[in-house]
């Protein structure tokens, strides 16, 4: 493996967790899938997060208003993915009544922006570039700085523990210092959950992420993890034999990592 030429972040590791064989064909070999995957869920996220961004690059008060929010929403509207108008539709007003309870109660203001939706990029030593991106990080009232990510789902989930070392690290080599504080900023229930970063949480955040890391850098045989949903969830799917493989794909769901879901029984 060409170590300098390996891009790591937060989706990309979840990839290799998922399909080790997927994550060498798009992030190794780098191979152009024959056609790409339209997904509804990842059009409104996006759809969304650059709405979001494009707002809070806002400096004038006068021009932030929940009208001009919503023209952003419509702007950058991307319309991959669903299934009907009608479905689209739907999406579009659940989207629009999310920014309006975020203009009318918004939870992540302070005393100046540092810095909106930006692509980071960090060499870790040569081995690989860790990279991701970046939703807010601001100055809060208290003169601390917080780092927050703003989630778009239905679910209240806890804070990713992999999601979060990338994050510090990235927040740091932008601005100079970690965040007092990472959140999550559930915008369709606008609530928040926060994480206060102190140096134990930082030492144990990025051992995890180094442990992870060495385990990518170290794999040889890029196994296939067939499964039903592949022919939906992956783009090479097309090209790969073993996700048709219904053998495969039933041997594949009892190696578990968790023990405990392979238990449905009292015996």
């Amino acid at each position: 493996m060409a170590n300098n030429n390996l891009y790591l972040s937060h989706s990309s590791i979840q990839v290799f967790h998922t399909c080790k064989r997927r994550f060498k064909y798009k992030h190794i070999d780098r191979i152009k899938p024959k056609e790409n995957l339209a997904n509804k869920y990842l059009s409104f996220g996006q759809s969304v997060h650059t709405a979001l961004a494009k707002y809070n690059l806002l400096t004038d008060e006068t021009y932030r208003t929940v009208e001009n929010l919503h023209k952003l929403l419509r702007k950058n509207w991307i319309r991959q993915g669903y299934e009907s108008i009608e479905e689209e539709r739907d999406f579009g007003l659940r989207a629009l009544d999310m920014l309006s309870n975020y203009h009318s109660n918004p939870l992540d203001q302070g005393k100046k922006n540092l810095l909106v939706e930006e692509m980071i990029y960090l060499d870790i030593d040569g081995k690989f570039t860790l990279c991701g991106k970046l939703d807010k990080s601001y100055l809060r009232n208290d003169d601390s700085i917080e780092t927050t990510d703003y989630k778009t789902g239905k679910n209240i989930e806890a804070i990713d523990t992999l999601q979060m070392p990338i994050y510090l690290l990235l927040t740091k080599s932008k601005l100079g210092c970690f965040p007092d504080t990472v959140s999550y900023y559930f915008l369709a229930h606008g609530e928040k959950i926060t994480q206060d970063v102190n140096e134990s949480y930082i030492k144990e955040s990025i051992d995890f992420l180094w442990e992870i890391s060495e385990e990518i850098i170290s794999e040889r045989k890029y196994p296939c993890s067939p499964s039903p949903y592949c022919s939906n969830n992956c783009e090479y799917f097309a090209d790969c034999p073993e996700a048709k493989d219904s053998n495969l794909i039933i041997v594949n769901s009892l190696l578990e990592k968790d023990p405990s879901s392979l238990s449905n029984s009292l015996f």
